[in-house]
């Protein structure tokens, strides 16, 4: 069998690329025969399913035909294989190899139009940078449009590095990449590289403060903080971003977090004492407290900031768990404060001592929401335990719930019984004062006053006080009886009744004076005289009828409703006016004398049946004559 026949042979069993290019080989180095070389390579060409089986039928073309239009044939078949953007750059790369610049050139091309994603234009860019520089500028034009997130910017600049080692390029594609900036991350990865590939910490910081400008969320820029730590070591910048964190916060745990890695990060102990108060200031939970307390003692050693905390842990304790705790606090922390730490040693021992009552008390505390039960608990807790620190602060929770007038009064007198604090009574009553709306409220807070503080002085001011603040005459009146009956005053008494008296002008006014007088400063010749000023304002039988009622009510001195009344029979003339007049001495005024004279008066001027009619009753029923009845009804025709 001859070399062809062989060949042939060998040719009709390929079906693998490396056979058909050994078979192929062969032929042009036994037989010389490119063409059929080349027809063999064709066909086994058509069998390939990638770019890449493709490619090697070039290659082979390349090194044993020679002919770079045969060469370009298997890479223009090829390219119909080229699926992505990898494909034609690895497909140009190969036309590059095998000298075939213009196809190489065509596939590059044929590339940057598949490209969508970043990767794929900078993959091509480094590429195109060995052969065609110009095209690759234009590929990195292309990829720049890609770029949307500041990682994107990263990755363009490193690759612009790589290619040209042009920093200053790289530096615009950063600047450019801050405005694509949002996020802590985002931010993070553009100072990483600028300090990594660029060895600029300068322009990382200014990357670092436009950060800072932009973030408004206090996890990132707590999270932010880190990584200005870690890649900038610079305390002062790093403060800053927890600075702008802070202003973002608003609750315990957030503060908590902050004020820790700040210290943490920083060392500054201010700040994050600073932080910690405001966590206290949250209101959170007694345990809370006494761990941040802690925190700022031994952390921090500012012992200052960390007793008011250690204060509020006190008043929000809830069982007695929670004063064991606060209290181990502060007696460690507070050793300076010896009253404070003497009075929690001992509700210490009683809560030691009394532990079962003190969870019935505070499971009762946390349970009332009035004044008057917490008062009572208040009350029953000094006298179970001799607690008057507990006390305290259960009549301070009652006084905090109280409202009602008669109720501090009460609270008042419980504190003065227990505990016996004069300035916190004093405080209650002060502030009652402007609650009191009567003279009865101004007589009960003053009564309380002497029953708790023995405060005379103070008393007197309160009412001394009341003179400029009296809305009439009627105030004025009772306040000289309080002169006359608290403190025994005449002298005051007598200048607020002649007040009173100066400014009278009405029958009540006149009466009201003569009265307290009478009553209060027992001058009786000073009462008479206002008595007969009240008399002058009269003209008629109803207005004497209103003195008579007034003076009644005000004194049981007949002989002044009697002096007022004879007075009044040179203005009552006509015969009802009369007849009122006897009748007003005889029942008023117990005067039958003169009852008897004005009835001989009102006789006189009954000239008609019914007035002859009625004095007759009179004298019958009111002066029990029946005599002189008969005599003037014998008159009636």
């Amino acid at each position: 069998m001859g070399l062809k026949e062989e060949l042939e042979e060998k040719a009709e069993s390929c079906d693998a690329p490396e056979e058909y290019i050994g078979v192929a080989k062969e032929i042009v180095e036994g037989l010389d025969d490119k063409d059929w070389a080349v027809e063999l390579m064709e066909e086994g060409a058509e069998w390939a399913q990638t770019y890449d089986e493709a490619v090697v039928y070039a290659e082979a073309a390349k090194e044993f035909i020679g002919d770079d239009d045969v060469v370009g044939n298997f890479l223009s078949n090829a390219k119909m294989l080229c699926m992505s953007a990898a494909d034609f750059i690895g497909l140009g790369a190969a036309a590059g190899k095998l000298g075939l610049d213009d196809m190489a050139k065509e596939m590059n091309e044929a590339a940057m139009g598949k490209c969508t994603k970043l990767n794929d234009f900078l993959t091509l860019s480094n590429e195109l940078a060995k052969t065609d520089p110009d095209m690759a500028k234009q590929v990195m034009d292309k990829a720049f449009e890609k770029c949307t997130k500041p990682e994107d910017f990263v990755s363009l600049a490193k690759s612009i590095l790589d290619s040209t080692g042009d920093k200053d390029k790289a530096k615009e594609i950063y600047e450019k990449g801050i405005a694509a900036a949002t996020t802590a991350d985002g931010f993070s990865a553009l100072a990483a590289g600028a300090i990594k590939d660029l060895d600029d910490k300068d322009f990382a910081r200014a990357i670092y403060e436009k950060a800072v400008g932009s973030l408004e969320k206090g996890d990132e820029l707590l999270k932010f903080a880190e990584i200005v730590k870690e890649q900038l070591d610079d305390n002062e910048f790093t403060l800053s971003v927890y600075k702008k964190a802070e202003a973002q916060y608003s609750k315990f745990d957030e503060y908590l977090k902050l004020a820790k890695a700040s210290f943490e990060n920083t060392g500054d102990n201010a700040f994050a004492s600073g932080v910690y108060q405001k966590a206290a200031a949250t209101n959170p939970d007694c345990a809370q407290l006494v761990s941040l307390a802690l925190a700022m003692a031994q952390d921090l050693g500012d012992t200052a900031a960390a007793l008011p905390v250690l204060k509020q842990a006190q008043a929000a304790v809830k069982n007695n768990a929670d004063f064991l705790k606060t209290a181990d606090a502060i007696l460690e922390v507070g050793k300076d404060d010896k009253a404070w730490t003497d009075s929690i040693a001992f509700q210490k021992a009683k809560r030691e001592e009394f532990g079962k009552l003190y969870d019935d008390f505070a499971l009762r505390e946390n349970e009332i929401k009035n004044c008057a039960p917490m008062r009572t608990l208040a009350g029953e807790v000094f006298k179970e335990t001799g607690d008057n620190f507990y006390a305290a602060k259960l009549y301070k929770k009652s006084e905090n719930l109280t409202i009602h007038f008669s109720d501090f009064i009460k609270l008042a007198a419980a504190i003065h019984a227990d505990l016996n604090d004069a300035e916190w009574i004093k405080e209650i009553y002060t502030a009652l004062l402007d609650k009191c709306k009567s003279f009865g409220d101004y007589n009960t807070l003053t009564n309380a006053i002497q029953d708790t503080l023995g405060d005379s002085a103070w008393i007197k001011t309160i009412y001394t006080g009341l003179e400029s603040k009296a809305k009439g005459n009627g105030d004025l009146m009772k306040l000289a009886a309080v002169a006359i009956e608290k403190f025994n005053d005449k002298e005051w008494a007598q200048k607020l009744v002649s007040g009173v008296a100066g400014k009278a002008k009405t029958v009540y006014d006149f009466t009201f004076a003569g009265s307290t007088t009478l009553n209060l400063l027992g001058d009786r010749d000073s009462a008479l005289a206002l008595y007969k000023s009240a008399e002058g304002l009269c003209a008629s039988k109803q207005d004497y009828a209103g003195l008579v009622a007034l003076v009644k009510q005000q004194t049981s001195d007949k002989a002044i409703l009697s002096e007022l009344l004879s007075l009044g029979r040179q203005k009552l003339t006509e015969f009802s006016d009369q007849l009122f007049l006897a009748e007003a001495f005889l029942v008023d005024a117990q005067d039958a004398e003169n009852a008897a004279a004005v009835y001989e008066d009102a006789e006189l001027n009954a000239l008609g049946n019914d007035a002859l009619s009625q004095l007759g009753t009179s004298l019958s029923g009111r002066l029990g004559d029946a005599k002189w009845a008969s005599r003037v009804l014998a008159k009636i025709r």
